[in-house]
């Protein structure tokens, strides 16, 4: 009776929990939880996976510049790039240290794509039943929907986050995402680096325990043959976050900095919704 009171109210919304245990009484097979606030640790960007066979994600460049914590510029000689992507990446480069700022959907108020929306260092709340998975991205309120144990559709309409299904290996989540929309603000990560419509982005999900102590390790694993010569892989990790909750942070009421400079230009509703 317990497990299923337990069951109802986290249905309902009505608790979060960050630790891995099952919930569900009476399925054949118990999977883990990641349900609760999380908030993502690290630098904005991927880290290698050490010892991994196949191509790393493009590291952030050691200026030797007084900005150099404001400059964002993307390494072009990794190997991973096709011409014109190196093109791109050695460009926006080449502008941020000239410290003209490259901007990128987030400080413009665009929807951040998979898998760059990993990169966001904010807080992101899971909702987790049997079928769905809902990411709440506390920048912007952005959400994020994986459907369970689905094929994907034939044809999924393009879209910012694209079409994403899920299942379980063992304590793992695996998360495969196609259909992900071609636009000027949609990067793979925080270099301006673009991508086609054909990139296919899994990642993996599972709790873990280090030094640091409990952590959500997320490895994505990325494939894009018109953009990467080679598929890339990388991790970040985040943590559990401890203020329980996520705050309202709304983009376009707020793209004014301290100096008074207006931040990328924002995007703009053409026809009325009514």
């Amino acid at each position: 009776m317990a497990r299923r009171i337990f069951a109802v109210a986290f249905a309902m919304g009505a608790i979060a929990v960050t630790a891995a245990m099952p919930v569900w009484a009476g399925d054949e097979e118990e999977v883990p939880q990641f349900a609760g606030y999380w908030v993502r640790t690290g630098e904005p960007m991927f880290e290698p996976i050490e010892g991994a066979k196949e191509g790393e994600p493009v590291a952030r460049l050691q200026v030797d510049s007084k900005d150099a914590e404001e400059i964002m510029a993307g390494n072009w000689a990794n190997p991973i790039l096709k011409p014109w992507v190196l093109d791109i990446v050695k460009k926006n480069a080449e502008d941020e240290i000239a410290l003209k700022h490259v901007y990128q959907a987030d400080d413009s108020c665009w929807p951040v794509t998979v898998p760059a929306i990993l990169n966001m260092r904010e807080a992101v709340q899971w909702l987790q039943t049997k079928d769905r998975i809902t990411l709440l991205y506390q920048r912007d309120h952005q959400i994020r929907r994986i459907y369970m144990n689905q094929k994907h559709s034939d044809n999924p309409e393009p879209s910012w986050y694209g079409e994403s299904v899920g299942h379980f290996e063992g304590d793992t989540l695996v998360v495969d995402t196609t259909g992900i929309k071609v636009a000027p603000m949609s990067f793979v990560d925080p270099f301006g680096t673009p991508h086609t419509k054909d990139l296919h982005v899994i990642e993996r999900y599972r709790v873990v325990t280090d030094k640091t102590g409990k952590g959500l390790e997320a490895t994505i694993r990325v494939e894009d043959p018109g953009a990467f010569n080679m598929p890339w892989v990388g991790k970040v990790m985040y943590r559990p976050n401890r203020a329980q909750q996520i705050e309202e942070i709304i983009c376009e009421e707020n793209n004014v900095s301290f100096d008074g400079a207006t931040f990328g230009p924002l995007p703009e509703e053409k026809n009325s919704p009514f």
